[in-house]
């Protein structure tokens, strides 16, 4: 007598299943089943700018800048745009009319952001620093996006950029 029974479990549960399998003397035969590729969810960015991010970051740090950029405007509304057609940067503003200037300039061809921050601002900071700048330069806190582990921070130094910005 032969009993067919489906059963339906996550890669971890499996394990423990095919023991009490065995272990009450079943015979069975396991097959994988594979879940075609998702196709990847289109950019938020605008081409230019996400052509700007892939083609001027070092090839191992791109997607952590298109990340960044992407996480900005998609969760917090962030306006990105490209900076004059000389530089290669990405600027970073809230939404709204703008009382100052961009809250994060993405700098991808030298691998790091800064942000409109004063310098205590990275004070207990990991990743980002201070940064020795004229007392008219309102970007005095830099971060270097150079591993992934330093996004969270990048995040949090973005957040408190972006609202400094909207109450100026």
């Amino acid at each position: 007598m032969v009993i067919k029974v489906s059963i339906h479990a996550s890669p971890e549960e499996l394990p423990a299943l095919i023991d009490a399998l065995a272990a009450h003397g079943a015979e069975f035969s396991l097959h994988a089943m594979t879940r075609p590729a998702e196709a990847p969810a289109p950019s938020v960015l605008d081409p230019e700018a996400l052509a700007l991010l892939r083609t001027r970051a070092a090839s191992q740090y791109a997607d952590l800048f298109v990340s960044f950029v992407e996480r900005e405007v998609r969760e917090h509304g962030a306006v990105a745009e490209l900076g004059t057609e000389k530089t290669s940067y990405v600027k970073l503003y809230v939404p709204g009319p703008r009382k100052v200037g961009a809250y994060c300039y993405v700098r991808p061809d030298r691998a790091y952001l800064d942000f409109r921050l004063p310098l205590e601002a990275a004070e207990g900071c990991r990743f980002a620093a201070a940064r020795n700048v004229q007392a008219d330069n309102a970007h005095a806190v830099r971060l270097p996006l150079t591993t992934a582990e330093a996004l969270p921070e990048a995040h949090g130094l973005a957040r408190r950029a972006a609202e400094e910005a909207e109450a100026a």
